[in-house]
């Protein structure tokens, strides 16, 4: 929900990108959106194993790993 956002720094999580399930924890939180889409929570998700950054992934697409 925009404003109070669901995880927090450090969680563990998985979302999918291009039909692949990623696993990663939560860098950075948008609380209140990004400028383009401000309509949900979306976070920085880091995932080790690519050494990857992935950024503006929205709540809804995010679950607890």
């Amino acid at each position: 929900m925009l404003g109070n956002p669901k995880f927090d720094y450090g969680d563990k999580v998985k979302f999918e990108i291009d039909g692949k399930t990623k696993v990663g924890t939560i860098e950075i939180i948008d609380a209140y959106g990004t400028f383009f889409y401000k309509e949900d929570v979306s976070y920085d998700i880091m995932v080790e194993e690519e050494n990857t950054f992935y950024k503006h992934i929205a709540e809804k697409f995010v679950e607890k790993a």
